[in-house]
């Protein structure tokens, strides 16, 4: 009767054992949610693609922190698109291949429209922090963004140039190598300041600028009797020109789109860029409990306070993750985003539409002292 007792007291623990080993091995293969970033992180655009991905790190870390998505973990695959669209599909191609449930990117206009026939023959979604243009605007593909499009923007802010800086004649000069973006910026802009009775009294591109060509540019711009000039480049870039012109015309009222809107152009620019209009969806000083807490955190996390792009990059993350937390499935993501349609963001809610589109609340913003400085 002992030895039987012994018997099933071993056997019970033995089950029992069993039963934990099990138990902890199906925590164990719980697999991982793989999830891609790409953007340019090098060369000229780079503060653009490191802050949102800086962005989406920050997020991946606060919801694995917390447990996962459904006790799954997170694992974010980041990749350089070096700006070139060559490379932008071969990073891409990596990340499919790699089984990311989605594709947080890219960061410029040109680059997303670049990928957007693998992205469609792969039926893989590509959520953009900050790909604005006008050319992927109400399709049913798989494109969607958190950021508004670059049809609402230069509208507004030609409301504000013509209306409230009274400046009648514009000169525009952009950059060809985000092309998707700011010919659909200019464009916007043209036809909404032509409505309101402005003229253009010049168009100006160019390409890989350095201080030389930058100097040239400026001289067209200023001799062509403008009032005003918009400038519709990156930070960098933005600020050279702007300094270029700065040393012809005192006193010319500069507008910029928001693709300038990062902490490198103020850096870049100096005295320059001060006064700088630019009509943008993201508040640098809003006092929101979401983006304190979120700005104190990014601060922390990376010794620097966040720009748009950072911000854009966060909510796109977490616009992802929430779909996620219901509908495991990538193929069903976004069905499952349209049906969400309404998010808490970092500075208010936000909508995102049946084609991925999102709705924003615009804002006026100004360059005084040295920080980006909201008018209306």
């Amino acid at each position: 009767m002992r030895s039987l007792f012994f018997f099933q007291i071993r056997l019970s623990a033995a089950i029992l054992v069993a039963a934990l080993a099990m138990t902890v091995s199906c925590q164990k293969e719980k697999p991982v949610i793989k999830i891609g970033f790409a953007g340019g992180l090098t060369g000229r655009y780079s503060d653009l693609g490191t802050a949102g991905r800086n962005g989406v790190i920050l997020a991946v870390e606060e919801i694995n922190k917390a447990g996962g998505i459904n006790g799954r973990p997170l694992e974010l695959l980041i990749k350089d698109d070096r700006q070139d669209p060559a490379r932008a599909l071969e990073v891409d191609s990596e990340l499919i291949k790699e089984g990311v449930a989605a594709i947080i990117g890219h960061m410029t206009s040109a680059m997303s429209t670049a990928v957007m026939p693998l992205i469609n023959e792969k039926k893989t979604l590509l959520l953009s922090p900050t790909t604005s243009t006008g050319e992927l605007t109400g399709k049913d593909d798989w494109f969607m963004r958190v950021v508004g499009t670059s049809i609402e923007t230069p509208r507004r802010l030609a409301d504000y140039a013509f209306g409230r800086a009274g400046t009648d004649r514009i000169a525009v000069i952009y950059d060809l190598e985000n092309r998707a973006y700011c010919e659909s910026y200019a464009e916007a802009f043209n036809s909404r300041f032509k409505e309101l009775g402005g003229l253009l009294s010049s168009v100006v591109t160019y390409s890989k600028g350095d201080d030389a060509s930058f100097e040239m540019l400026a001289m067209r711009l200023v001799s062509s009797g403008c009032s005003g000039v918009l400038v519709i480049a990156s930070a960098i870039d933005a600020a050279m020109i702007c300094q270029q012109i700065r040393k012809i015309e005192k006193s010319l009222p500069f507008f910029s789109s928001g693709w300038a809107m990062t902490d490198e152009f103020i850096q870049n620019g100096g005295r320059a860029v001060e006064g700088v209009v630019i009509a943008e969806f993201f508040i640098t000083g809003s006092e929101s409990e979401e983006y304190v807490a979120f700005k104190e955190s990014f601060k922390n996390r990376f010794g620097a306070e966040p720009s748009f792009p950072a911000g854009y990059g966060y909510e796109a993350a977490m616009v992802l993750f929430s779909a996620l937390s219901r509908e495991p499935d990538p193929l069903k993501l976004k069905q499952t985003i349209v049906a969400i349609k309404r998010f808490k963001g970092l500075q208010g809610d936000f909508e995102i539409d049946s084609f991925g589109d999102a709705v924003r609340k615009l804002s006026v913003t100004k360059v005084s002292d040295g920080q980006f400085r909201t008018l209306e």
